[in-house]
């Protein structure tokens, strides 16, 4: 038995040592540093994870730690939701709402917990799971799933290649396969399982931080934070940096199928038919997903499709607002919006202001006629 539970112990420290060498990476300068700590931290709740099972260790170090391994423990769904979130948005940051999630997950996590691992500490009896453990069972199955929601959400309108890919192998993965840990963790909690099936949990993990290993070596990673530079639109060199890859570089010569598109952004507007998606404008261009996907990213520097339909239809409705009398949603209706909440809140996201304020601005800089 005691050289079964080496051999446990052996594999945890292996994959914990996999894990801490990508919590070392994401520690580098680069761009994106509110995702990297996301991703960081949930790095970190995984190692505890590994080692919030094992009561042998636990015991052996310092108080202090030990409620920090429980807290990061009990709390790794939150930060898996987290990490999923500011991967795939690119205008994530760490809000309010996003700190009182973890911050809740953390304390609804020590108090349902906290019980048993004092009593463990002390030698004495289990006192068994309280009032509050079914709760925290609960929160984990949710965050589970929002973190799958999040890898899901708007997968057809990322122009990120590689991270395209991370949506569809690694991350995905992820969220399934915690999904399914944890449906079999609850299934058979407070019984007696063996040491194969822990084993075989921590061995999944493992692979998965080998996976990711290998992403970082092909240094796919930097394109998904966006480390790697990709042309950029001239026209939107005053937009945010973080909506525009670094170092942008002009063609000397567009291509036929830039002019095309060009052509049918500018002078067929097609960004004004509601619900354009990436499939029906390759169609109209005659040319396929990934080569329209491939050209928006790398030639005009967008990594979100809609960014790319919210600049075409905010440049026509920014112009309108400021020559027409027309009613706003109206004119947000011409331009491609379904309604007027999604139309306010990109207006708002590009310009600082509500339509309304940007109009009233418009006209009060404009020269009055002489009377």
């Amino acid at each position: 038995m005691t050289d079964v539970l080496h051999w446990d112990l052996l594999l945890r420290g292996a994959v914990g040592g996999v894990l801490l060498f990508h919590a070392a990476n994401l520690m580098g300068r680069g761009p994106r540093p509110a995702v990297r700590a996301a991703l960081w931290v949930f790095t970190l709740s995984l190692v505890a994870y590994l080692f919030c099972q094992r009561t042998a260790l636990l015991v052996q170090v310092p108080r202090p730690l030990v409620w920090g391994v429980l807290a990061l423990c009990t709390s790794s769904t939150a930060w898996l939701w987290l990490a999923a979130r500011g991967l795939f948005d690119d205008r994530f940051r760490w809000d309010w709402p996003f700190l009182a999630a973890g911050a809740g997950m953390v304390a609804l996590g020590l108090s349902a917990h906290a019980p048993r691992l004092e009593a463990m500490l002390a030698g004495g009896a289990d006192p068994g799971p309280g009032s509050l453990t079914a709760v925290h069972a609960v929160a984990m199955v949710a965050f589970t799933a929002a973190a799958v929601w999040e890898v899901l959400r708007g997968w057809r309108d990322d122009l990120v290649e590689p991270r395209r890919v991370a949506r569809r192998w690694v991350a995905l993965g992820i969220g399934l396969y915690a999904a399914i840990a944890l449906a079999v963790e609850l299934a058979v909690r407070d019984r007696p399982v063996g040491l194969l099936l822990p084993a075989l949990h921590v061995a999944g993990i493992g692979l998965v931080a080998l996976a990711l290993a290998l992403l970082v070596a092909r240094r796919s990673l930097d394109a998904v934070l966006g480390l790697l530079p990709v042309v950029a639109d001239p026209d939107r060199a005053a937009e945010s940096p973080s909506t525009v890859a670094p170092a942008p570089q002009v063609a000397p010569e567009e291509s036929p199928a830039l002019k095309r598109l060009r052509q049918a952004m500018t002078e067929q507007h097609a960004y004004r038919r509601e619900g354009l998606s990436v499939a029906a404008l390759a169609a109209d261009l005659g040319m396929g997903e990934a080569a329209l996907r491939a050209l928006i990213n790398q030639q005009l520097g967008y990594r979100n499709f809609n960014d790319f339909l919210h600049y075409h239809r905010l440049q026509e409705a920014a112009a309108r607002l400021a020559s027409e009398d027309l009613p706003i949603l109206s004119i947000a209706l011409d331009c491609g919006y379904g309604s007027i909440g999604p139309f306010n809140r990109a207006f708002r996201q590009r310009f600082g202001m509500t339509p309304t304020e940007y109009r009233a601005s418009m006209r009060l800089a404009q020269p009055r006629s002489p009377g």
